[in-house]
């Protein structure tokens, strides 16, 4: 079941990642487009495209935690590999662990920010009837997403470090 849950929020995730900074490109390119070239400047398009830019920032650290990608040198990690498995596989937990508690933090403030948006809207000044409040509804489910991905990650190293010869 989870196997299932995983691959369909792993594709979600990624398609709508990739969805949005399609269209963040021609949204984009448009803009240059019209304003350059043309001399013509379409009004909310550049609000359009932040917004849907941020909401494939979001999707993207969720498809990212999922895979256990991120940007760091990993220079630590590479010695401890070539010197002892076992150390490497303990130090990937501890950053595991660490990372799940960094991000626990960050939940706390975003679920404040979360319910303080579902209470009292923010409305656009540009499209009276737009909401964007969703940004704080979007994060707050990128960080829950990725604490599921974290937690689900170190259940799998925990289980493949219990499998692995010392």
């Amino acid at each position: 079941m989870f196997h299932r849950l995983d691959k369909a929020l792993g594709g979600t995730e990624k398609w709508v990642a990739s969805v949005c900074l399609a269209l963040t490109t021609l949204l984009a390119c448009i803009q240059v487009f019209n304003r350059y070239l043309l001399h013509f400047e379409i009004m909310g398009i550049g609000d359009l495209y932040v917004y849907i830019y941020v909401l494939c920032l979001y999707a993207s650290l969720a498809y990212t935690t999922k895979v256990g990608g991120h940007t760091a040198v990993e220079v630590l990690q590479n010695f401890l590999k070539r010197r002892s498995p076992r150390a490497s596989r303990l130090h990937g937990l501890a950053m595991q662990i660490c990372s799940l508690l960094v991000l626990l933090v960050f939940l706390s403030p975003a679920g404040h920010t979360f319910r303080d948006a579902i209470r009292f809207p923010e409305w656009s000044t540009l499209v009276p009837w737009f909401n964007v409040s969703w940004l704080a509804y979007a994060m707050f489910l990128s960080l829950c997403l990725c604490v599921y991905h974290m937690l689900r990650n170190f259940y799998l190293s925990l289980a493949e470090s219990r499998r692995a010869p010392e």
